[in-house]
């Protein structure tokens, strides 16, 4: 059960926020306010490269059926998981129902909610919030490629900066999050 504090969403003394990443979010936290360095030893979650972005990236979501990998995590400077999580959806563009507040009820795209939700209580978080946007491949939003071949040949046909800004996410992944896409992409890029 929460003490009064939590189940509020208010931080108090020694509460800690804090949000879970795996992809450019780690390198690139943008308006998030982050306290310290990201730690390592987040939750297992079940993770792809499996969402089209604006941009062209092939990026890292959680995926249905996907292999757990080791997440990353991070302190945040917010004074309510509510404000925690507005400025995650605002660091990703995104609509506040496609980021995840633990305690609270799983977003719209559930994946992964219970491990996140067991893994903060554990740690005793005050609050997690991550990006829970689903995958988006071919035009089909909720469906990712069928395998590593069919992404690969994705980020084959990309061009100009849009070649330039798939690289790079493939490339500036973290180590840990080891997918069983991995390998294949970052042959398409020829990363060692």
């Amino acid at each position: 059960m929460l003490d009064g504090k939590w189940a509020r969403g208010v931080r108090g003394e020694g509460v800690k926020f804090v949000c879970i990443g795996w992809g450019s979010l780690v390198w690139d936290p943008g308006v998030l306010r982050c306290v310290g360095d990201w730690q390592t030893d987040g939750p297992t979650l079940p993770l792809e490269f499996a969402r089209v972005s604006r941009d062209g990236r092939l990026t890292l979501v959680l995926t249905p059926g996907a292999e757990p990998v080791p997440t990353l995590w991070c302190e945040l400077d917010y004074h309510t998981g509510e404000a925690a999580q507005a400025a995650l959806a605002g660091r990703e563009g995104a609509a506040l129902h496609a980021i995840g507040l633990w305690p609270g009820h799983p977003p719209r795209h559930a994946t992964g909610y219970a491990e996140i939700a067991q893994w903060g209580a554990g740690r005793g978080f005050g609050a997690v919030t991550w990006t829970a946007l689903r995958p988006r491949f071919d035009g089909v939003d909720g469906a990712g490629p069928k395998d590593a071949a069919a992404a690969a040949s994705y980020l084959g046909t990309l061009t100009g900066d849009a070649l330039v800004r798939a690289s790079e996410y493939v490339r500036r992944a973290p180590d840990q999050v080891r997918t069983g896409f991995r390998a294949a992409l970052e042959a398409t890029f020829a990363v060692t």
